[in-house]
């Protein structure tokens, strides 16, 4: 079970997830192809199909966050980023999307800020600022809504952990 979850507080964006991998019916624990990477001063966290994953693990080049409107700046500059690199890596996301066993899930953190990256290209940002994606993700969230409002900056990596 895929299970990654992000908390959004002020200033601050935590991010905890599982490390096991599955392809098809195989299972691999892997620490060396980790579902959160540091790309410049970005979190991305990666679930669901490996190809559109590491083109942004890999091949990805963020822009520079300039302290502009969040999300005007992921509308204009951090889709636009994602989709170029796709683009240059030979994969398109709306041949993939045609297949209804591909799909993929990202949340992309950036200077306290956490959005959902669906599917389809679309982001959001939710107000309650908890995330959860994955096979696991709605478990997550069950567990994370239950503390709201108790989540500090001391113990929301214990909780986002658990």
């Amino acid at each position: 079970m895929t299970t990654l979850v992000a908390v959004e507080l002020e200033d601050l964006a935590v991010l905890a997830a599982d490390s096991q991998i599955t392809e098809d019916s195989m299972r691999t624990v892997s620490t060396s192809t980790p579902k959160i990477i540091h790309i410049g001063k970005y979190l991305l966290g990666i679930v669901g199909d490996a190809r559109p994953g590491d083109i942004l693990t890999y091949n990805w080049t963020p822009p520079v966050y300039k302290g502009a409107d969040p999300v005007q700046w992921m509308g204009k500059k951090v889709m636009p980023s994602i989709l170029t690199a796709f683009k240059e890596n030979g994969y398109d996301p709306y041949e993939a999307s045609k297949d209804k066993e591909s799909g993929f899930d990202y949340i992309v953190a950036f200077d306290g800020n956490v959005f959902h990256i669906a599917t389809d290209l679309s982001f959001i940002k939710s107000d309650g600022g908890i995330y959860g994606i994955g096979s696991g993700g709605a478990y997550a969230l069950g567990y994370l809504y239950d503390r709201m409002g108790r989540l500090t900056i001391g113990n929301v990596e214990q909780h986002a952990e658990k």
